[in-house]
Parts: C-alpha cells; sequence; structure tokens
C-alpha cells in the first residue's frame, strides 16, 4: 500500500498535537503532491491552524481563506468561516498569546 498525501496530512496533524505547531509545520511542509493538496481545504484549514495556534494571524488569517473559497459544501465553509474569525479577533487569542 502507498501513503496519501491526506494520510500524510492526517499525521501531520498528529504530530501537531503532540509535538507542537511548528513540528507540524515541518510535516506539512514535507508532504509531496503539493499541487493536488492545494486543492483540499482542509490542507490549507491545516496549515492556518496550526499558524494559529503559533500566533501568526495574518499567516493564519490567509490560509483559513483559501480554505473558505474551496469549501465543499455549506457545513465547511461555514466552519471555516468560523476560523477565520477567530483569526481576526482580538478577543480570542491565540493559545501562544494567551499564555505571555
Amino acid at each position: 500500500m502507498r501513503p496519501s498525501p491526506i494520510v500524510a496530512l492526517n499525521r501531520a496533524i498528529a504530530i501537531a498535537q503532540d509535538q507542537g505547531p511548528e513540528r507540524g509545520i515541518d510535516e506539512i511542509n514535507a508532504i509531496t503532491d503539493g499541487d493536488r493538496m492545494a486543492r483540499y481545504p482542509s490542507y490549507a484549514a491545516a496549515i492556518g491552524e496550526l499558524e494559529l495556534r503559533r500566533g501568526q494571524r495574518e499567516v493564519a488569517t490567509q490560509h483559513f481563506r483559501a480554505a473558505l473559497s474551496l469549501a465543499r459544501n455549506p457545513s465547511e465553509g461555514q466552519f471555516f468561516n468560523q476560523r477565520l474569525l477567530a483569526c481576526m479577533s482580538e478577543n480570542n487569542p491565540s493559545p501562544r498569546e494567551g499564555n505571555q
């Protein structure tokens, strides 16, 4: 069986949960077939979430906007929009900002 980019993305997310967002981003960046993944909304959303956890609101906003533009159904779009709003909300600090 050949590993897929989707499996690699899920692995990167799991690593981020265990070892932190920086490590997760490193794993995402190592995924091959990036052109194909760029059309997958959860790819952009995963990067956005990890960037938000790193306190990189502007970068996270860009990724959630990309995810929103790729949303495949209204529920997915609503979720990505909520995460986008979280990036722009000063009342909702990222985990890194909340610990300072």
